[in-house]
């Protein structure tokens, strides 16, 4: 079996973007609102405004725009019959997927007057969406959109890494929030999945029980210090069998988990 070892990660310092170009869906008044939650974070905001989405869409597609920012009417958070704040959510929706059919990437934040469940739960289906409540905004949003464009940074970064990983024929996968965001073609032929299947799936159906709480109580461990960790375990291909690996662990800025997989023949797997 091959002894873990741990290797120091090369330091990242996040950074804030000098100059950020944001487009608000809203009148002058959600503009002086935004413009103020930028005034005291020091990055050059630009601030352009759009009458409708509709016309937000026609600027999306010829300007160089970081974010979206949409104010909902206030019967969208908070109407006076649930029938209103249906109809909202509804129009919400419809508005969301005409943008995402033109800019799928495009991160988005919605201002409303209360985060309800509904509201929650449609921008929830849409990948670089966030909702914060209009009274939050002075103190939240600027947060929020260099989260949302920090994340969208690293994700693209993630995937040229990967296309040219490809190349390579490198078993790599990234893995957020337990599930497998990306994943080279090598990594999914090695554990007999088809590439555009994998994505979505647990790192841990991957593994052994045995290996799992292995790399949960120490691998996962050293990398959150800022370490590298390589060792052997036992992965789980789809049909179920299993076979021994040397794994190759490491993390990125936003917490996210980077495997490289290779064949260990001859180890005995037991992820010990």
């Amino acid at each position: 079996m091959v002894v873990p070892t741990t290797i120091p990660a090369e330091p990242t310092v996040r950074t804030r973007p000098t100059r950020v170009t944001v487009l608000v869906v809203g009148g002058e008044t959600v503009r002086d609102r935004v413009e103020r939650a930028f005034t005291d974070e020091g990055t050059e905001t630009i601030v352009e405004t759009a009458a409708t989405l509709a016309d937000a869409i026609t600027e999306l597609e010829t300007d160089d725009i970081d974010c979206l920012i949409v104010s909902l009417p206030r019967a969208a958070g908070s109407a006076d019959t649930a029938g209103e704040a249906e109809t909202a959510t509804e129009t919400l929706d419809t508005h969301l997927e005409t943008v995402r059919s033109t800019m799928p990437d495009l991160p988005i934040v919605v201002l409303a007057a209360e985060r309800t469940p509904a509201l929650a739960e449609t921008v929830r289906s849409y990948d670089w969406t966030a909702v914060i409540e209009r009274d939050e905004t002075r103190t939240r949003l600027a947060d929020r959109v260099h989260d949302l464009l920090e994340r969208h940074r690293l994700t693209t970064l993630s995937r040229r890494s990967l296309a040219s990983i490809e190349f390579a024929g490198d078993a790599i996968a990234i893995v957020d929030a337990g599930e497998i965001q990306f994943a080279s073609r090598a990594f999914a032929m090695q554990f007999g999945y088809e590439h555009d299947a994998i994505p979505g799936t647990s790192w841990q159906a991957l593994f052994t029980d045995d290996a799992v709480c292995h790399l949960e109580s120490t691998a996962i461990p050293t990398v959150a210090e800022g370490w590298r960790w390589t060792g052997s375990c036992a992965g789980r291909r789809k049909t179920g069998t299993t076979f021994a690996v040397r794994v190759r662990l490491g993390g990125l800025e936003d917490g996210s988990l980077v495997f490289v997989i290779e064949e260990a023949d001859g180890s005995d797997g037991s992820g010990k």
